[in-house]
């Protein structure tokens, strides 16, 4: 699956969980973040396309997404980041 094919996946994602994902540009991470009872990911539009991928990836592997159906393939990006923590 393409990079953008998978930040796609990624947003919609999010749309069913009803967070908000920011990018902006910076010198910082990205991350989850709970501000005021919003759910929020913020990314740095400045990184790579990975690198973007990851940071969600790494998100939502915080959350509880176990019963929501994923494409196998971005099932598998979290749960990589799951067993890398």
């Amino acid at each position: 699956m393409k990079p953008t094919k998978i930040y796609q996946e990624f947003e919609q994602l999010a749309e069913s969980l009803e967070v908000k994902i920011i990018q902006e540009k910076g010198n910082f991470k990205g991350g989850y973040c709970l501000l005021e009872k919003e759910k929020i990911i913020v990314i740095n539009k400045l990184k790579p396309m990975e690198q973007r991928i990851r940071a969600l990836a790494q998100a939502f592997s915080r959350l509880d997404i176990s019963a929501i159906y994923l494409k196998p393939a971005i099932r598998d990006i979290i749960d990589s980041e799951i067993n890398a923590a």
